[in-house]
């Protein structure tokens, strides 16, 4: 049992070695072209595009209406059930009187509901930031830097051993 223990430790380090120098060596190559051949490592600015969420808020007026105290009006009385032994002779029942009364609405008021209202719009607004590449010399003039519309906030070069490449850089 001690031996598989071993013999699985042992193979998961020379995994975790094996994958570690492929890791090594394809960072060492040119981010471009894949070539292994004097890669430098350089600073680029770029551009991206983010999206930000505006949230509006707003209010919904609606009228409605609410009335006053209502008035009794007319007694009605009206006998119901008076016929039903005819329809079901197996139900034995006698007439009984409905009463109700008309009832006759007061004035009624106008008044405004204030509904709160939420809206969510979505922007694409440029947003910039500095990435690190390998290049080899060959690919390195292809790799322009943008240039930033005049006014916007760049942000900081990352503190790194790497070459510059920015339009207001002297490198």
């Amino acid at each position: 049992m001690k031996l598989a223990h071993f013999s699985m430790v042992g193979l998961l380090a020379a995994v975790l070695a094996a994958g570690a120098a492929d890791f090594a060596l394809g960072s060492e190559g040119c981010a471009h072209c894949q070539s292994k051949a004097s890669c430098k490592k350089i600073c680029r600015l770029v551009r991206e595009d983010k999206k930000v969420a505006i949230t509006c808020w707003g209010c919904l007026h609606e009228d409605f209406c609410v009335p006053g105290p209502s008035k009794r009006g007319c007694k009605h009385r009206e006998e119901v059930c008076a016929d039903c032994a005819a329809d079901s002779p197996a139900v034995k029942t006698g007439p009984k009187h409905l009463v109700w009364f008309d009832w006759l609405p007061g004035r009624a008021k106008v008044y405004t509901r204030h509904k709160l209202m939420k809206k969510t719009e979505t922007r694409t607004v440029p947003s910039y930031k500095w990435v690190i590449e390998n290049v080899c010399d060959e690919c390195e003039s292809r790799c322009a830097s943008v240039t930033p519309e005049p006014g916007v906030r760049v942000p900081p070069p990352p503190l790194v051993d790497a070459i510059i490449k920015h339009p207001g850089s002297s490198q």
